[in-house]
């Protein structure tokens, strides 16, 4: 019996697929309905709120401002303290509902009513009387502080940091060639299938929510801080998440205003973003890097220079502190450059909150320094991968401590740039996109190397139980939303006691069933759950070794364990099934192991190929991806080649389609008819490879984490292959057709 290894289908995907899977919407309990009133200026004082017209809606029970509900909060969401330091911020909590409104859709008031209908009709009667205040939309502007987003803070620069390295000012003075280098992420919309989506009940002083979450522990731990409830008597359900990408790893004032409305009505609260709502209650990326390189005439990277530029939005997230202060540390890459000075500066913008997404800083960091990367081969005429090979850390250098501190924990970076180029048969792509070329076609191949932080701690929490049938249940602080996680988890137990995976069930997202947890994101699941589930799985097979050992009245030492069967070396065998009955008899009854697995870092890596085609109107179309990795150990093939499927299609989003555009005013300039996020039509043919010679993480596991590798290198690969197509050079995402249309124009 062996699972790990193998492309075992996915064990729970009948409800998706037949229909009847639970998310928040589909709860059914008797509850209000809530809808939001909202700013439509980015910056405004709000005069007065005349309620009277919408309280006489049929079917409206109650109206509140932040008046009403900022009051019952002890606090409010600040950065996620965990990973961010809050004494490295400049920031304000944020409370229920804006009393000052900051963005265009900031709420400023809830409606409480029977259904839905009369709630959104009570929201267009509110009638709310707004000062408009001067207000800053663009993050350039804003570090001029001419007009502030928060006044009390005296500045909109909410972080600033220099990261140094090294001695730059030498690295440049030797340089043969000092080269400029831009890059920059335009704003991204998460787009998760499952818009967001919450359901309160408060009762006798306990809070019980339903809440569409990545990470159900740190939410009980946030509402007990904010509203002074013990966490004992709080509890968080994640039913069926549809899709995050990072984007629920955090809380919005809507959360907050439902969970108080709850408290003040003694009832059930229930709130389902509409798309639209959706749209502006978590944006992503946005962000600019401008500076320069030394090297040698040989390619060699002497040292980097630069600003980075972060825009967080009107708020600071829980999760966006980690964006300024991880790209940084990431720009070196897998690349030996020694010499950096990087200043980071993030700053607050009349505009809808920035929150993490799928590789959050990763993303960024990749692609500043691989068009570092592709900018000097260009300027110093070289093939790419020649540049990034000369370059590379050496295996003999390993483990690697990049100029900032992180310890790159294994790999052979040159070997595996080898294999890979064989795998992803680079040189004949490349020759082939110039034959075509010559023929008059606009075709290009582009390719980008990746190195990413994954698997994060500090820690995570894992249970096994077998019962008295023998049937196994996997509890893990986890949670998963829609990766399959549970498979992989499924298999890892299932080979750990050798018995059928048919037999084991694995359950995540309850605070009140799982002991503690940290959730799911950063690519970290498998190896760290998987790991906690491992361990304790083993821990639970001990035991029942020596209750076999006493059932056969020998040492423990005697017995061995094979398939379902506790054999004695005299050839003696007890079943699988007969020492769980017996482990709930006598003395120490039970069989269950719960492990809290410290856990650190470790770094996947990878190459990745793109193919672009573009047509005579500039537009460009991805028309294959190849990606070849080294992720560690892979538990499922298949699992992990769909994360790498997803990832290559959000990175064909990121690199052609997508940009959340803000007006002048602060309006979100698109809808999802502007906004486009790919579809199958858009989707590229998938070539995915994971490397004969992986190098393992220390996690019992040996993973190294895959879910957000290819939304991580795929936008430096897909660019450098337009510019290949177009030859001209672009440092931005998206790639717009009327930015290739120009840059053809310019050319002939």
């Amino acid at each position: 019996m062996n699972y790990v290894g193998k492309p075992v289908k996915r064990i729970n995907d009948k409800k998706f697929v037949s229909g009847k899977s639970q998310y928040v919407d589909d709860i059914q309990t008797s509850s209000l309905h809530a809808g939001f009133v909202r700013s439509p200026y980015a910056h405004a004082r709000i005069r007065s709120i005349d309620l009277s017209d919408a309280l006489k809606t049929r079917g409206v029970v109650a109206i509140f401002t932040g008046k009403d509900l900022n009051p019952m909060l002890k606090d409010g969401p600040g950065p996620w303290v965990t990973y961010i330091d809050p004494k490295d911020w400049k920031y304000v909590p944020r409370r229920a509902l804006a009393e000052e409104p900051r963005y265009v859709g900031d709420p400023v008031a809830i409606v409480l009513g029977v259904d839905r209908y009369s709630v959104a009709d009570a929201v267009d009667k509110v009638n709310v009387d707004y000062e408009e205040l001067p207000a800053v939309t663009k993050m350039e502007d804003a570090l001029s502080d001419k007009s502030m987003v928060h006044k009390e803070l005296g500045t909109n620069v909410g972080y600033r940091k220099d990261f140094i390295a090294g001695n730059v000012e030498t690295a440049f003075k030797s340089a043969d060639k000092v080269i400029p280098v831009e890059a920059s992420n335009s704003r991204l919309i998460p787009s998760p299938m499952e818009p967001r989506g919450i359901v309160v009940r408060y009762e006798s002083g306990s809070l019980t929510v339903w809440y569409s979450t990545q990470i159900p522990h740190f939410a009980r731990e946030e509402f007990s801080k904010d509203f002074g409830i013990p966490s004992s008597r709080i509890r968080v359900i994640m039913p069926d998440v549809g899709g995050a990408f990072g984007s629920k790893a955090h809380f919005i004032s809507e959360d907050l205003a439902v969970v108080a409305s709850s408290i003040k009505l003694g009832r059930t609260v229930r709130w389902t973003a509409t798309r639209s709502e959706e749209m502006i209650s978590s944006n992503s990326r946005h962000n600019s890097f401008k500076g320069e390189v030394a090297v040698k005439n040989d390619g060699t990277l002497l040292g980097i220079r630069g600003e980075l530029l972060v825009d967080l939005g009107a708020y600071l997230t829980y999760t966006e502190g980690l964006q300024p202060a991880i790209i940084p540390l990431m720009v070196p890459g897998p690349y030996r450059v020694k010499n950096l000075r990087l200043t980071s500066t993030a700053v607050y913008t009349n505009t809808p909150p920035i929150t993490m997404y799928r590789g959050a800083s990763r993303p960024e960091a990749t692609f500043i320094i691989e068009r570092i990367m592709s900018t000097v081969a260009d300027e110093l005429h070289m093939d790419d991968l020649e540049l990034r090979e000369r370059n590379l850390v050496r295996a003999d250098e390993m483990p690697y401590k990049n100029p900032f501190g992180l310890t790159y924990d294994s790999g052979d970076y040159l070997s595996f740039m080898r294999e890979a180029k064989e795998k992803l048969k680079y040189a004949e792509m490349k020759k082939w996109a110039e034959e075509e070329r010559k023929k008059g076609k606009m075709v290009g191949v582009g390719t980008a190397f990746y190195l990413e932080i994954s698997a994060f701690g500090p820690w995570e929490y894992g249970e096994v139980r077998v019962d008295e049938m023998g049937d196994v249940t996997v509890i893990t602080g986890g949670t998963p939303h829609g990766q399959g996680t549970d498979t992989g988890l499924a298999q890892l137990v299932a080979d750990e006691l050798q018995v059928d995976i048919s037999r084991v069930n694995v359950v995540w997202g309850d605070t009140q069933v799982v002991a503690s947890g940290t959730g799911t994101y950063g690519s970290r699941t498998i190896s760290i759950a998987g790991s906690a589930v491992k361990i304790a799985s083993s821990q639970v097979l001990e035991k029942m070794k020596r209750i076999a050992a006493r059932m056969l009245k020998a040492d423990v030492e005697e017995v061995s364990y094979s398939s379902g069967e506790f054999i004695h070396k005299d050839g003696r065998k007890l079943s699988w099934n007969d020492v769980a009955r017996m482990a709930y008899t006598g003395n120490d009854p039970g069989l269950y192991s719960s492990v809290t697995l410290e856990g650190d870092v470790t770094f996947p890596y990878g190459l990745h190929l793109a193919v672009v085609e573009v047509d005579e109107t500039g537009i460009a179309k991805v028309k294959e991806y190849r990606a070849c990795d080294d992720i560690g150990r892979v538990i499922n093939p298949a699992l992990a080649e769909a994360q790498i499927h997803g990832g290559a299609m959000q990175g064909v989003g990121q690199a052609l389609y997508e940009e959340a555009r803000i007006e002048d005013n602060g309006q979100l300039g698109v809808s999802y008819a502007e906004y486009f996020v790919p579809t199958m039509v858009e989707s590229p043919r998938y070539v995915s490879y994971f490397t004969e010679n992986p190098f393992q993480s220390k996690y019992t596991t040996g993973t190294k984490g895959v879910g957000e590798a290819a939304l991580i290198v795929g936008p430096a690969a897909i660019v450098r292959a337009i510019e290949d197509a177009v030859g001209k050079r672009f440092n931005k995402t998206p790639v717009t057709p009327e930015e290739i249309y120009k840059a053809m124009k310019d050319r002939r």
